[in-house]
């Protein structure tokens, strides 16, 4: 069973991060040159926040807790001497900044964008920031590897 929540946990986080590289990579150079980008970027949008970010972080933050369950049990949740607890608890806050700032980007920003560079401008300032805190929780995982 614990292999299984946590290979659910890492096909999730690589929808997830994988997603907006992707995203960011692939899709934004090529559809910036088209006439209807801003009908394809809201299309893209949508479909990527549902699987991608709402279905994703859900997957994530269950599983990431029974994850850290099975590794350090109940009790080692609580206990701020470990350096592994420490570590997860980083990540857990950044993880709900990412929350934050998904639901702004998608919900807000994104569906706005179409109207005002301002909201355009916004959205991808978001999306950068996403990713690159996005990025960092992969890098503090890595860490919790090794112990903390």
């Amino acid at each position: 069973m614990k292999e299984l929540v946590l290979f659910l946990h890492l096909i999730f986080a690589s929808l997830w991060i994988g997603g907006m590289l992707f995203l960011v990579v692939v899709v934004s150079p090529f559809v910036r040159k088209l006439p209807i980008r801003d009908q394809i970027f809201q299309e893209v949008g949508k479909r990527f926040s549902l699987y991608g970010t709402f279905i994703s972080l859900m997957v994530l933050f269950i599983t990431g807790i029974i994850n850290a369950y099975n590794i350090v049990g109940l009790s080692g949740l609580f206990d701020l001497s470990s350096a592994y607890t420490k570590t997860l608890l980083h990540k857990i806050g950044v993880f709900f900044i990412i929350f934050i700032v998904s639901l702004t980007h998608d919900l807000y920003f994104g569906p706005r964008a179409v109207h005002s560079n301002f909201y355009r401008n916004m959205a991808r300032l978001l999306g950068f920031i996403n990713l690159f805190l996005s990025i960092f929780v992969v890098y503090l995982a890595a860490r919790l590897r090794f112990g903390g």
